[in-house]
């Protein structure tokens, strides 16, 4: 299981019970979590663009990839994912392989830019895991991660 960022997987599981490194049944506590009441649920298209899921990402695939479902778990190059709240707790879960957003890259830089596209407000403290609970840290640890990459110092990758 991955760990990275500013957040012990402990202080993440104090959030989160569902993430501490041993939990059985963790994958079905992430999605009852994350199912019963998103703040938003979002894919992200390789040229992060923002689509809007509604409530069901098999309900509403982008027009024109309804197959990306079927290629669990790299989604024809689409990210995956749901925002849920606990109080002021934010968890915002993506579908991903472990390493996609470990370190920086093309997946970070998709994803960041899904992110600045969100229509619902996001706390940079939200914590940012996978369906495995693999932890990236915060939302302002993957926006470090991506700026220490880029040469121009933009997490964007300059677009």
């Amino acid at each position: 299981m991955v760990t990275v960022g500013s957040v012990t997987r402990e202080a993440a599981a104090a959030r989160f019970p569902f993430l501490a490194a041993k939990v059985s049944g963790r994958r079905g506590q992430i999605k009852e979590f994350t199912h019963r009441d998103p703040d938003y649920v979002f894919w992200v298209h390789p040229d992060g663009r923002l689509h809007d899921a509604k409530r069901s990402h098999r309900d509403n695939v982008p027009r024109g990839h309804e197959g990306i479902e079927d290629d669990e778990p790299d989604y024809g190059g689409f990210l995956r994912g749901r925002i849920a709240s606990l109080g002021s707790d934010q968890l915002v879960v993506v579908y991903c392989r472990p390493e996609a957003l470990a370190v920086a890259g093309d997946k970070l830089r998709q994803f960041l830019r899904g992110l600045a596209q969100l229509p619902v407000p996001l706390d940079d403290r939200a914590l940012v895991v996978s369906d495995n609970a693999d932890l990236y840290g915060t939302v302002a640890d993957l926006y470090r991660r991506a700026q220490e990459a880029e040469p121009s110092g933009r997490a964007d990758g300059g677009a």
